[in-house]
């Protein structure tokens, strides 16, 4: 009785784990005919990220932008600042 108990459990263990092995394989050329390039959805994630990538690089425009007019808003202020200086010293005129 032991040794059919053994054995039993045995083959179960066996048949289990080449059921496991058979299933993630098949998952795994399942999602890997799906993210390759061959497949749909990776073009529709391949426009997507060039897109996003476009939009980067507007953005990295924008913040040049942004930093030269930073530049132009401090040179303003600072001649402001020498004039409301120059005005308020007695006898600069």
């Amino acid at each position: 009785m032991p040794e059919e108990v053994v054995f039993l459990s045995f083959s179960s263990i066996v048949a289990v784990t080449m059921l496991g092995f058979g299933l993630m394989r098949t998952i795994s050329k399942h999602l890997e005919r799906k993210y390759t390039a061959g497949g749909g959805e990776s073009k529709a994630l391949r426009g997507e990220i060039d897109e996003m990538r476009a939009q980067l690089r507007g953005v990295d425009d924008l913040r040049e932008r942004m930093a030269d007019l930073e530049e132009r808003t401090d040179f303003n202020e600072r001649i402001l600042a020498q004039r409301r200086d120059q005005q308020a010293l007695p006898g600069s005129e």
